[in-house]
C-alpha cells in the first residue's frame, strides 16, 4: 500500500477542505512552521487507519473544531497497482460512515469497508503499522499514548507479537502467532484454575478441593484411630492395674517391708563406724604412693626423651619416602583427568543433538494427536452431562440429615454424661455387709444385699433393716448441682433442639448426609474438571475445533527411537561425567596427599631436631642406683596399701547400706502412692471403655479408611493433570522462544548497514520480552537504551523502524513510514547521516516526513508538498 494524497475536511483548524499531495514513491517532505497543521495531519492519518468510523472517542473528539460538525478524512491509495479512493467521517451519535471506491466504482462501505481497510493495513490480521509511525517528540521505541481504544502498553504488545508473526511466517502453526497464543493461554488458563502463581493448590479449584478432602479424611482417620487405640489401651491397662493393685495390697508384703526397714537402719550405723578407720589407712597409703610416683615419673621422663629421639629418626626417613611416592601418584592422576575431560565435552555435544531430535519428534507427534482431540472432547462432554445429573441428585439427598458439627456437639454431651456417671460411681461411698449366721438380709432401695458384695451409693438411698427400721443415706452434694443430672439435662435439651429422638438415629442420618455431600462434591468436581466454563462452553468448543495440520514433512524416526537415542546419549553423558568427576577427585586427592606428605616430612625433620635438643647427652640406659631407690619406695607404698586393703576388705559397704535404706523407704512410699493412683485410674478407665464401646469407633474407622483410599486416588489423578499442564506450558513457551530467536536474525541483517551509517562499531541488544532493542554495544561496553542521550535514542528508534519497513517491503507489504518532527534531538552531523539512511531505504519504501525545521531539512533533498485548498468529492 502507498499513499498518493491526503484530504482533510473540518479537522481542527482545517474547517475548509485541504489536500496534501501528490505523494510520490521514495521520500516526500511537508515542511511548514509550527502551528501550521502538521500534527493535525498526523493525528488524522492515525485516526483514519486505526479508529473505526462508528467510534466516538477522546482522540476523535480532539480532532473536531470548535464549531462542531462532521470530521472527514479522505485518502487516495495505491494497492497492488490499482488506485483507490477511501473516505471516512465521524460524527457524534450514529452519523459516521466509510466508503471505498476503485476507479469510479463503490466497492466497500460501512463495516465491510472498515474490515477491508483493517486487512489492508494489518495484512492477515496482524501488521506492525504502529511501529512505522514516529510521533513528534517520541524519541524511544515505546508507545506512550492511546490509539484505537487500546492503551499504549496493550497496543505495543500486540504490534510486537504481530510483527514477529509476519516476519517468521508462523502465524497459524504452533511455533508462534495466534494458534500458539491460544494454545498457551488455554493451557495456562486451565492450570490457573488448579494452582496459584506459586504452584500451590488454588482455593476453590479441583486440586485444592481434592487435597482438602484427603486432609479432612486423614484427620478423621487419625482421630478415630486414636480413639480405637485409646479403647484398646484402656482395656489392657485395666487388666494390668487390677493385677497390680492386688499385689500392692498384699499383707505379707507389708510385713516384710517393716522388717527390712529395721535391719537396714542397724546395718548403716555399723558401716559408718568402720568407714572412719578405713579413711585413715587410705591417707597413709596415698602419701607412700605419691612419693613412689614422683620418683618413677622422673625416671620415665628421661626414658621418654630417649624414646622420642629414636622415634623421630625413624619417622623422618619414613615421611621423606612417602612424599616422593605421593608426587608420582599426582602426575599419573593429572594425566587421567585431562583424558576424561576431553571425553566429557564430546558426550555433551552428542547429548545436545539427541535432545533436539526428541523435541522435533514431539512437535510432530503433537500435531498428529490433534486429530483425536475432537473424539476425546465428545467423550468429555458426555461424562460432564452425566456428572451434572449425579450432582443434582446427590444434593437433593444431602438435605435430609443433620450437620456433622451438631452431631459432634451432642456426642460430646453424651461423653460428658457417661464420664460424670463413672466418676460419681468411682468416687462415691460403697457398702459391704458381713452377716452373722442366721441374720436376715438387708435391702438397698428394695434390692437384697448379698453377703460380702460391694454396693456403690450414687445418690439418696434407703436400707431396710428387718426388725429395726430403715437407714437413709443422703449425699453431701445438693441434687440441683449434681453433675450427672446437669449432663443428662444438657443432652436432652440438645437432642430436642436438633429435632432427633436419640443419638443413634441422629448419627445414622449424619452419616447418610455426609455420604450424599461427598457424592455431590465428587460429581461437581468431576463436572468442573471436565467443563470448567460450563457445559454450553464445552459444546461451543467442540463445535469450533479446527483440523490441525502439522505441516512438517522433514523425515524423522519415531518417538521411541529418538527417545532411546536421547536416553543412550544421556547415559553416555552421565557416565562421562562420572568418569571425569572421579578422575578429578583422584587428581585432587593426589594433590592433597602430595601436599600433606611433604608437610609431614617437614614436620618430622623439625621434630627430630627438637628431640635431639631435648635428649642432649643422655645415655641410652639409666644406672642401677636409681633403680634401687625406686624399688625401695615401691615396697614402702605396697606395705601401706596392704594395711589399707586389710581394713577395707573387711569393711561394710557404707554406700550400699545407705542406698538399701533409702530404697526400702522409697519402696514403702511408692507402694502407697501406687495404690492410690491405681484406684483413681481404674475409675477413669471404666468411663473411657464404656464411652468408646458404645460409639462404634472401629466400624467408623474402617469406613473412613475406605473413603480416604478413594479420595487419594482422586487427588493423584488431579495432581497428574497439573503436572501434565505444567509440562505442556513449558513446551509451548519453549516453542515461542524459538520463534523469537528467528525474529532477531532478519532485523539484525537489515539494521547492520543502517547502524554503520552512524556508528562504526555499534550493535543492538534485543529483549526477549519486548522483542525490541534493550541496549547498545559500543567498544565492547553494553549501554541500556534508557541511559543513552535523547538524540541517540531518537536515531536508534528511526533506524529500527526503517529496518521493519524494509522487511515488510521485501515480504510484499509496502507500509509507508511517517515521521512527524522525529529528528528534533539530532545534531547537524548526525542528521545528515540519517538523511543518507533515509535515502538509502527510500529506494524500496515510501517515506513521508513532516517537519518545521526548514533550514535543517533542506539537506534532505526530497520533493515537497503543501496544504492546498480542495473539495471533498466522491468519485
Amino acid at each position: 500500500m502507498k499513499i498518493r494524497s491526503i484530504t482533510l475536511d473540518n479537522v481542527r483548524r482545517f474547517t475548509d477542505p485541504v489536500t496534501v499531495g501528490p505523494i510520490a514513491d521514495g521520500i516526500t517532505l511537508l515542511c511548514q512552521p509550527n502551528e501550521s497543521g502538521k500534527s493535525t495531519l498526523f493525528d488524522a492519518l492515525h485516526a483514519f487507519f486505526f479508529v473505526k468510523y462508528s467510534a466516538w472517542r477522546a482522540e476523535i473528539a480532539a480532532l473536531q473544531p470548535h464549531s462542531g460538525g462532521k470530521i472527514a478524512v479522505a485518502l487516495t491509495l495505491e494497492v497492488d497497482g490499482q488506485e483507490w479512493r477511501v473516505r471516512k467521517q465521524w460524527q457524534r451519535g450514529s452519523g459516521g460512515e466509510i466508503r471505498a471506491w476503485q476507479g469510479g466504482t463503490l466497492r466497500h462501505q460501512g463495516d465491510d469497508a472498515e474490515h477491508w481497510l483493517t486487512d489492508l493495513v494489518r495484512g492477515d490480521g496482524s501488521g506492525p503499522s504502529g511501529l512505522l509511525w514516529v510521533r513528534q517528540g517520541r524519541v524511544t521505541l515505546s508507545v506512550d499514548g492511546k490509539y484505537g481504544g487500546q492503551d499504549a502498553k496493550g497496543e505495543e504488545h500486540e504490534q510486537r507479537r504481530n510483527l514477529l508473526t509476519m516476519i517468521t511466517g508462523a502465524m497459524d502453526d504452533l511455533t508462534g502467532g495466534k494458534t500458539m497464543d491460544g494454545a498457551l493461554d488455554s493451557c495456562l488458563g486451565e492450570l490457573a484454575q488448579l494452582q496459584t502463581s506459586t504452584g500451590r493448590p488454588k482455593a476453590g479449584g479441583a486440586w485444592a478441593e481434592a487435597q482438602a478432602l484427603v486432609d479432612d479424611l486423614q484427620a478423621r482417620e487419625a482421630r478415630l484411630a486414636a480413639q480405637a487405640d485409646e479403647l484398646h489401651d484402656a482395656l489392657t491397662e485395666r487388666r494390668r492395674l487390677g493385677t497390680q493393685l492386688r499385689d500392692l495390697e498384699d499383707p505379707d508384703t507389708r510385713a516384710r517391708d517393716t522388717q527390712d526397714l529395721n535391719t537396714a537402719e542397724a546395718a548403716l550405723k555399723d558401716a559408718e563406724r568402720h568407714a572412719s578407720q578405713v579413711a585413715q589407712a587410705a591417707t597413709e597409703a596415698a602419701l607412700a604412693r605419691q612419693t613412689h610416683s614422683a620418683a618413677l615419673a622422673e625416671a620415665k621422663a628421661a626414658e621418654q626423651r630417649r624414646k622420642e629421639r629414636r622415634d623421630a629418626q625413624g619417622l623422618a626417613a619414613q615421611t621423606e619416602t612417602a612424599a616422593k611416592a605421593a608426587l608420582d601418584k599426582l602426575t599419573e592422576a593429572t594425566t587421567a583427568w585431562e583424558t576424561a575431560s576431553a571425553a566429557l565435552r564430546a558426550a555433551e555435544q552428542d547429548e545436545k543433538t539427541a535432545r533436539d531430535h526428541v523435541q522435533r519428534v514431539a512437535r510432530r507427534d503433537a500435531a498428529q494427536a490433534a486429530v483425536a482431540q475432537r473424539q476425546k472432547m465428545s467423550e468429555v462432554l458426555t461424562k460432564a452431562e452425566a456428572a451434572e445429573t449425579r450432582a443434582a441428585k446427590a444434593l437433593a439427598e444431602a438435605g435430609r440429615g443433620p450437620e456433622q458439627a451438631v452431631v459432634d456437639r451432642i456426642e460430646a454431651l453424651q461423653r460428658k454424661l457417661e464420664t460424670a456417671r463413672a466418676v460419681r460411681e468411682a468416687a462415691g461411698p460403697k457398702l459391704t455387709v458381713q452377716y452373722h449366721d442366721g441374720a436376715p438380709l438387708l435391702a438397698l432401695d428394695g434390692t437384697p444385699m448379698p453377703d460380702g458384695m460391694v454396693h456403690a451409693v450414687t445418690g439418696r438411698s434407703r436400707i431396710d433393716i428387718p426388725g429395726i427400721g430403715t437407714l437413709t443415706i443422703s449425699p453431701a452434694q445438693d441434687g440441683a448441682a449434681d453433675p450427672v443430672k446437669q449432663a443428662e439435662m444438657a443432652l436432652s435439651q440438645a437432642l430436642d433442639a436438633a429435632g432427633w429422638p436419640d443419638l443413634d438415629k441422629m448419627r445414622q442420618a449424619a452419616l447418610a448426609r455426609a455420604d450424599a455431600l461427598r457424592m455431590a462434591q465428587l460429581a461437581q468436581q468431576e463436572l468442573r474438571t471436565l467443563a470448567p466454563e460450563g457445559l454450553q462452553a464445552l459444546r461451543n468448543d467442540l463445535a469450533r475445533l479446527p483440523v490441525i495440520d502439522d505441516g512438517d514433512d522433514t523425515p524423522l524416526p519415531d518417538a521411541e527411537t529418538t527417545e532411546a537415542a536421547a536416553h543412550a546419549a544421556a547415559q553416555a553423558l552421565s557416565l562421562a561425567r562420572e568418569v571425569e568427576t572421579e578422575s578429578r577427585s583422584r587428581r585432587d586427592a593426589a594433590k592433597d596427599l602430595s601436599t600433606e606428605t611433604r608437610a609431614h616430612a617437614s614436620a618430622a625433620a623439625a621434630r627430630l631436631d627438637r628431640a635431639r635438643q631435648a635428649a642432649g647427652d643422655l645415655p641410652d640406659q639409666h644406672d642401677d642406683t636409681e633403680r634401687q631407690r625406686i624399688e625401695a619406695l615401691r615396697l614402702s607404698a605396697e606395705e601401706a596399701e596392704a594395711r589399707h586393703r586389710a581394713l577395707a576388705d573387711g569393711a561394710p559397704n557404707l554406700s550400699a547400706a545407705t542406698a538399701r535404706l533409702n530404697r526400702i523407704r522409697a519402696v514403702i512410699q511408692q507402694r502407697a502412692d501406687a495404690i492410690q493412683t491405681a484406684r483413681l485410674r481404674l475409675a477413669e478407665l471404666r468411663a473411657i471403655i464404656d464411652t468408646r464401646a458404645e460409639e462404634g469407633v472401629e466400624e467408623a474407622l474402617q469406613d473412613t479408611r475406605l473413603r480416604l483410599e478413594a479420595a487419594r486416588e482422586r487427588l493423584d489423578r488431579v495432581s497428574f493433570e497439573v503436572e501434565v499442564l505444567r509440562r505442556l506450558a513449558a513446551a509451548l513457551q519453549g516453542a515461542q522462544t524459538a520463534a523469537r530467536d528467528r525474529y532477531y536474525a532478519p532485523i539484525a541483517a537489515e539494521l547492520r548497514p543502517l547502524l554503520e551509517e552512524l556508528w562504526d562499531d555499534a550493535e543492538l541488544v534485543w529483549s526477549d520480552d519486548t522483542l525490541l532493542p534493550s541496549g547498545m554495544i559500543r567498544k565492547g561496553e553494553t549501554e541500556p537504551i534508557d541511559t543513552l542521550s535523547g538524540g541517540t535514542q531518537e536515531q536508534i528508534a528511526l533506524l529500527v523502524r526503517l529496518a521493519f519497513a524494509r522487511l515488510l517491503a521485501k515480504a510484499g507489504r509496502h507500509a509507508p513510514l511517517i515521521l512527524d518532527d522525529a529528528l528534533v534531538y539530532s545534531d547537524d552531523d548526525r542528521i545528515e547521516h540519517l538523511f543518507n539512511a533515509l535515502h538509502g531505504a527510500a529506494q524500496d519504501l515510501q517515506i513521508i516526513v513532516l517537519s518545521c525545521r526548514q533550514r535543517a531539512f533542506r539537506a534532505l533533498g526530497a520533493p515537497q508538498v503543501d496544504f492546498l485548498p480542495a473539495q471533498i468529492e466522491t468519485p
